[in-house]
């Protein structure tokens, strides 16, 4: 009975040579993201890649010097501070400047969320180049990271995972800083509803000790947003909705509990018992004393 031989499979590579170092990695299937190769290079003057077709994406970050990109008929001129990509199935070529050759690092991925990850990134097959708005050498450092973990071990496999994830956090915010610098309207990653959830739920675990800034802080969106898809969504805005939750938790102490009314106005949120029982009172119509009174006649008052 003969028996089938396995099939050889692609293993990490590690390579340094004078101008460059290259660590390539075996294929994940059916991943959201994960790394295919990682380098840094000084290139030679005109020295070229393609015209070739690849089916994963290459991100490159210029160091210093020039190059030029073509990506099916249009052509970029690339330098310092710049990031060009390469994406899949599109015809490119790349090639270093003559005189001032550019050096580079870059990082190739793929996966199911490779190409959404880059659009938040503001990189597109329809626009390839984008500005670093950081230093150079903050993406250099996450390349040489991964290259330093080059070992064929899950360990290492998951670092260098890691690390591709925090380059891409890091083209992401570079992009958010610069448009918030530039006063354009933030981009949003999530629906209204989901961030409304995330906002009622931090409200009802930090209701006594917050403020709507500190919403809007926490859960990453503008304090205008925050109120703009409150009032869509609840019909009330989120100081309106904290206030209220705080005068629903004090009716519910006054009726539950034999809590002082002193005690109960500092476990909302209100130092000054006199400025509870008048905002109380002004929400119920009675004072804390008196509601208490009402429902539960023998509950001793304090």
């Amino acid at each position: 009975m003969l028996v089938e031989a396995p099939k050889p499979f692609k293993t990490s590579t590690y390579r340094i040579g004078a101008n460059f170092r290259l660590l390539g990695s075996p294929p994940i299937e059916h991943a959201e993201l994960f790394l295919t190769v990682c380098g840094i290079e000084r290139c030679s003057p005109d020295k070229a890649y393609g015209p070739m077709i690849r089916d994963d994406f290459h991100v490159h970050f210029v160091l210093s010097g020039k190059g030029t990109l073509n990506v099916g008929k249009n052509t970029y001129h690339l330098c310092r501070g710049q990031i060009f990509v390469t994406p899949p199935g599109v015809e490119i070529y790349y090639f270093s400047d003559p005189e001032d050759p550019w050096y580079y690092t870059w990082v190739s991925f793929s996966g199911s969320k490779a190409a959404m990850y880059l659009e938040k990134a503001g990189i597109t097959a329809e626009h390839p180049v984008r500005d670093m708005y950081i230093r150079p050498e903050e993406f250099l450092t996450y390349t040489e990271n991964i290259l330093n973990h080059h070992e064929l071990t899950i360990i290492d496999e998951l670092t260098r995972t890691a690390l591709l994830y925090e380059i891409l956090a890091l083209l992401i915010r570079s992009r958010r800083q610069n448009q918030t610098e530039h006063h354009q309207k933030p981009e949003l990653d999530y629906a209204p509803d989901l961030y409304v959830n995330h906002a009622v739920a931090y409200i009802h675990e930090h209701y006594a000790h917050m403020q709507v800034r500190d919403i809007a802080e926490y859960i990453g969106i503008t304090r205008s947003y925050l109120t703009h898809i409150f009032k869509q969504k609840l019909k009330v805005s989120p100081q309106e909705y904290l206030f209220n939750y705080r005068m629903e938790e004090g009716r519910r102490l006054l009726c539950a509990t034999n809590l002082s009314v002193q005690e109960i106005a500092e476990q909302i949120g209100y130092e000054n018992p006199l400025t509870f029982s008048k905002i109380f009172k002004n929400a119920y119509g009675l004072s804390p004393k008196h509601y208490r009174e009402k429902v539960n006649p023998r509950n001793e008052t304090k």
